[in-house]
């Protein structure tokens, strides 16, 4: 009896071992698939927030590299100011007509590139004051505010043909300014490129106008009033629309006109780097460019010299 007892206490003692190792068992398997789980879970949260992070990083430079422009194109003149004329054998040639139609050929060749929102201060012949001119490049938060004109008589920088650009003269803004000119160097080539006499950026103080700053400012208010709101404006002057050559060879058939707007589209175009809608291709920047410069001091005196851009 003795041993029987002793057997069934050794089987009981067996069994409740054998339970409690098979508990243990059964705890530290399912803490290692608790921890496996965790660590899991904890990978696909850092895996959805690295997943977060790089999408808006790329949109970030994706809206850098797809920044559209504000291009606003001023035709000088309307309405009852015609601006100079010309007498052809056709009659008389007004040239607010001869800047509408620019800017209307402009803005067709400019809309022909991405990244870019062109407007018009005026689309008729109606007549707009200068400070309406520029409320609407700073209505529209204008990049540029480009005022297309052609030339009359024999002006302050001594010249009679050809075309020029007016530009900031640096008093303010210094780095707006600067941007200004360069600007207009592109104007400059491409309507070299049609062939026209080049005379250049042209910079003029104004007599009795001072900026902030103390400083002369700029003569033109073309210039003047966008560069106060941080807008970069330029004058275009084509052509001496009262000079027979340069009417005649670039000012009097819709062929000239076309050929003047589509030059102007380029400049911008090649200024601001837009791609072309249909090839995208880029225009090359200018390099090295070494312009004439005719600045007009307070005295009413020019002083013609040179300036290499884009160094």
């Amino acid at each position: 009896m003795c041993y029987i007892e002793k057997d069934r206490i050794l089987l009981f003692f067996f069994i409740c071992f054998s339970f409690m190792f098979y508990g243990i068992g059964i705890n530290y398997a399912t803490e290692q698939k608790l921890a496996a789980e965790q660590a899991e879970e904890l990978t696909t949260e850092q895996l959805a927030e690295a997943t977060t992070e790089l999408p808006a990083e790329a949109t970030t430079t994706a809206q850098a590299e797809q920044k559209t422009y504000v291009v606003v194109i001023d035709a000088g003149h309307g309405g009852n100011d015609t601006g100079a004329s010309y007498h052809s054998e056709e009659g008389k040639i007004n040239e607010k007509t001869v800047n509408l139609k620019i800017a209307k050929y402009m803005k067709a060749a400019l809309e022909q590139y991405d990244n870019v929102k062109v407007i018009m201060t005026r689309t008729k012949n109606v007549y707009m004051d200068l400070d309406e001119r520029t409320d609407i490049a700073v209505e529209n938060d204008a990049d540029l505010f480009i005022s297309l004109h052609n030339n009359s008589l024999e002006g302050a920088g001594g010249y009679a043909s050809g075309s020029s650009v007016c530009v900031a003269i640096g008093n303010a803004k210094k780095e707006l300014s600067t941007e200004s000119q360069k600007l207009g160097c592109n104007f400059v080539y491409e309507l070299g490129e049609l062939g026209l006499k080049q005379n250049g950026l042209m910079m003029r103080s104004a007599v009795s106008y001072e900026y902030k700053n103390g400083k002369p400012a700029d003569y033109y208010a073309n210039i003047r009033n966008p560069l106060k709101h941080g807008i970069i404006g330029i004058i275009v002057e084509h052509a001496f629309i009262d000079n027979a050559d340069d009417f005649y060879d670039y000012l009097c058939s819709k062929e000239q006109l076309q050929k003047l707007g589509e030059a102007d589209a380029r400049a911008v175009a090649r200024y601001l780097q837009l791609p072309a809608k249909d090839s995208g291709e880029v225009l090359a920047s200018l390099s090295d460019y070494n312009v004439k410069i005719c600045r007009i001091g307070q005295s009413g005196k020019a002083k013609k010299f040179y300036r290499t851009y884009y160094k």
